[in-house]
């Protein structure tokens, strides 16, 4: 599957379009876009996304940002599905703050991703 950068940021960052489905039953969020992140350990999902498909949470822990600060957020089980490709059973960061998706190596590890910047195209295959 292949993306466009989004230009909307400076410089232009590589995203790709997301689907959260609960694992228990076929409730999904429409398609979302999702900033690739390599430097984050985890994926963020704005909660109002994960409550709209009833996500169950799984466990409460602490993350600490880029900056040092720490905060207490709950972990909720979802599949996500990156076009055709489907990814069971992953713990995602429910966000109460940002409104923006970013797709950590939890998720980023499991796929082959190019960026491929000079052509603003980001390309994802299993």
């Amino acid at each position: 599957m292949n993306y466009q950068y989004n230009h909307d940021y400076f410089p232009p960052a590589p995203f790709v379009d997301v689907v959260f489905v609960t694992p228990a039953e076929p409730l999904y969020t429409s398609v979302l876009p999702a900033f690739v992140d390599s430097g984050a350990d985890g994926t963020i999902v704005p909660i109002h996304y994960l409550e709209e498909i009833q996500a169950l949470p799984t466990v409460e822990m602490s993350i600490r940002s880029q900056w040092g600060e720490g905060r207490s957020v709950m972990l909720y089980l979802v599949d996500v599905r990156i076009g055709n490709l489907a990814l069971p059973g992953i713990e995602v960061v429910g966000d109460e703050i940002s409104q923006e998706i970013v797709l950590g190596r939890a998720i980023l590890n499991r796929l082959r991703i190019l960026l491929n910047g000079p052509k603003d195209r980001v390309e994802v295959s299993e």
